[in-house]
């Protein structure tokens, strides 16, 4: 798992999210957005990919709406 490449696919302000629903300390989650170790890195592991599957999930269902309505005008 290349935590890097992940990271790119991330949203702006993820990381504070990432936080809050894990319950870890921002700066942590910020070294290990970076690639470094962390005594919580799986907590963060197992948030970070709870986050990006809701993410992703909502900004399909968004853009389909959004070509949905584009198409009725």
């Amino acid at each position: 798992m290349d935590i890097l490449e992940i990271k790119k696919q991330l949203p702006t302000g993820a990381g504070k999210e990432i936080a809050k629903m894990s319950g870890v300390n921002y700066d942590t989650v910020q070294r290990f957005l970076r690639g470094v170790e962390t005594k919580e890195n799986l907590r963060l592991i197992e948030t970070t990919t709870k986050y990006l599957k809701e993410y992703k999930e909502k900004k399909a269902k968004a853009i389909q709406e959004l070509q949905e309505v584009a198409k009725a005008v």
